[in-house]
């Protein structure tokens, strides 16, 4: 955390420690270190907001003088890859973002790694960034948009208070990932796994057992593709009796439902006018599993996995007036290989823009069975918070930012309890119980689906909102945010704003709607339920004039019109349901029915209630 440019908390003491006796000078004042608990730790007195300051820390060794210090607001950014994904993922959507300079907004990534022996002491390997056009591309998207308003909302009280944020998060961990042994106490087989991979033999055996069976299927699978032995992707490269393909699309239309190996596509674009002076962009949307692009027999990108936007360049020189080629060789891993449907499909400049979409010719390279699953030591119980969190939780911290939870839906029955657990004891061990801890609730995923009790996404919303319950909580509700196609969506700077309006409501105590209407109570009248919900400000809404829940009965499902009967509350006509038995509103990963907001936009948090319960 000691490098130039580092931001630390305001207002409280500030820890340093060295395995070596140090001495440190700061702010005209010399602090000498005590040795305890196996280091030499002295703490600076506490700083208002402020700098820029030095500080030199004096050893045997020598002097190592840390410029450009700030005192401000550092919070601690953690989760999985939605809070992972940075500006350089979401760069065409902001560029206005890129234009300007934040230099009192400044982050440090850990380095991802994982220690399953014991807490770790501190991490090397990374220093302060600030936010600047050249840079911002490493900042995390939902961290940045949080900080921006937050440094904007003091500017505007005539304060200037720096933001520091430490990122800590890594893609497709799950929460156990971020948890210590004490906080799993209750989880004997978790702690079992992470007794396991203590082990660094076992660790190195299982890393090389892992590596070397990818890499045969990935030789078996370049020795056997008969697209390479054969160039297709040479644009001369006779297509005529290539099949058929719709694209963007699924490669199970073709038949070939469950096919794993190498599927090569082309399809072919007209330049009518002289070709660009300028480069084109390829859009290409998302492709699984893996790709490589080729425009008139050039290549131009790849990408190794699913997820990332297919975003290419093509250069100037590589196309022609008139008939051009695209090539792509995809490999299918799992048999769940495609091209993302409602994705940018195109390839353009400012000037013009040709769609892709259509048919395509597609012929496959080779067959293979299954890639083996590869290994992730960040997923076990343990790791992540002992090399990622441990070291971090030493230092003050003004909150804690938390996006995490797509890699638990196997098991979202746990998540309330293991949530709760982790968020009470980071604070035991930041020693400060009171830490504000701000989370994502999960936005929509999936094909658009009738409300399901069973949703594993709903019941991770049911608990993340549980969380709710603990002092100095405060939730982003997200859900329509999400994209359907997408496990990453790009609009985080409305997570960073919904971030912030819950920071505002858990720090300084403003009023505000945030995270959204929550039900507060609910009654049964005859052959009507009335429900009560906070959080609405001038009063409920529905989308298009309607909104809808589900009422489970003994015969399945109902779904239902609810009216608005005030400001606060709806009302649902059940006469027509023999024996209902359950409410269900915007339940499911991706629910059809989700129309209901408040007067400030935010979603009406999903919730189910038990009839039976109401009373007359």
């Amino acid at each position: 955390m000691l490098s130039d440019g580092m931001i630390i908390q305001r207002d409280t003491v500030f820890p340093v420690w060295s395995k070596k006796n140090i001495s440190v000078n700061f702010m005209d004042k010399t602090y000498e270190s005590q040795y305890m608990e196996g280091k030499w730790l002295l703490h600076l007195d506490p700083v208002k907001a402020g700098g820029p300051y030095s500080m030199e820390i004096i050893s045997e060794q020598g002097i190592q003088k840390i410029n450009d210090i700030y005192a401000g607001d550092v919070w601690l950014c953690a989760g999985q890859s939605n809070m992972e994904l940075n500006m350089e993922r979401l760069k065409d959507n902001y560029i206005e973002e890129f234009k300007n300079d934040f230099p009192l907004i400044r982050h440090i990534k850990i380095p991802q790694t994982w220690d399953f022996s014991a807490p770790c002491e501190d991490f090397t390997g990374s220093s302060w960034v600030t936010a600047r056009s050249e840079n911002l591309h490493e900042f995390s998207g939902t961290a940045f948009f949080f900080a921006k308003k937050m440094y904007d909302m003091y500017s505007k009280q005539s304060q200037t208070i720096p933001i520091g944020l430490v990122s800590t998060a890594w893609g497709g961990t799950p929460i156990e990932a971020w948890m210590s042994k004490e906080a799993l106490a209750q989880y004997p087989e978790k702690l079992a796994a992470a007794k396991k991979y203590s082990d660094p033999e076992l660790c190195r055996q299982i890393t090389e057992k892992n590596l070397a069976e990818i890499q045969e299927w990935e030789d078996n699978l370049w020795n056997k593709d008969l697209g390479l032995k054969e160039n297709w992707q040479d644009a001369m490269t006779n297509i005529s009796a290539w099949d058929n393909i719709t694209l963007p699309g699924s490669f199970a239309q073709t038949g070939i439902e469950g096919f794993c190996g190498v599927i090569w596509l082309t399809g072919d674009f007209d330049l009518s006018e002289e070709p660009p002076a300028q480069d084109m962009k390829l859009w290409l949307g998302t492709i699984t599993d893996a790709d490589t692009v080729f425009v008139n027999g050039n290549k131009v990108g790849n990408t190794g996995y699913r997820y990332p936007p297919r975003k290419y360049k093509v250069p100037a020189a590589l196309l022609k007036q008139g008939e051009n080629r695209i090539t792509i060789r995809v490999i299918c891993n799992n048999g769940e290989g495609g091209v993302t449907i409602e994705k940018p499909f195109r390839i353009f400049s400012e000037h013009c823009s040709i769609e892709l979409a259509g048919t395509w010719k597609y012929k496959i390279g080779a067959h293979a069975p299954l890639r083996p699953a590869e290994f992730f030591f960040q997923r076990q119980p343990t790791g992540p918070y002992n090399a990622m969190i441990a070291p971090v939780l030493k230092y003050p911290l003004k909150g804690v930012i938390w996006y995490q939870g797509e890699s638990n839906e196997t098991n979202p029955h746990e998540y309330k309890s293991l949530f709760s657990l982790m968020i009470q004891d980071w604070r035991k061990k930041n020693q400060n119980n009171k830490l504000p801890f701000l989370f994502v609730q999960l936005p929509v995923y999936g094909d658009p689906s009738d409300n399901n009790e069973d949703s594993a996404w709903a019941l991770l919303r049911e608990a993340q909102a549980a969380a709710l319950s603990l002092p100095n909580t405060g939730m982003a509700a997200a859900l329509e945010l999400g994209e359907w196609n997408d496990l990453h969506p790009l609009n985080k700077k409305d997570i960073g704003l919904r971030l912030y309006l819950a920071a505002e409501k858990t720090l300084f105590n403003t009023e505000n709607t945030s995270p959204g209407p929550i039900l507060r109570s609910y009654k049964h009248q005859q052959n009507k339920l009335f429900l009560y919900f906070d959080n609405c400000g001038r009063g409920l809404t529905a989308e298009q004039g309607q909104a809808f829940v589900s009422i489970i009965h003994s015969n399945g499902a109902t779904r239902i019109g609810a009216e608005i009967e005030a400001s606060d509350c709806i009302s649902i006509d059940v006469s027509s349901v023999k024996n209902p038995k359950k409410v269900l509103y915007a339940w499911a990963s991706n629910p059809k029915d989700r129309q209901l907001f408040n007067s400030d936009g935010l979603p009406v948090i999903p919730f189910r209630i038990e009839i039976n319960s109401c009373t007359d």
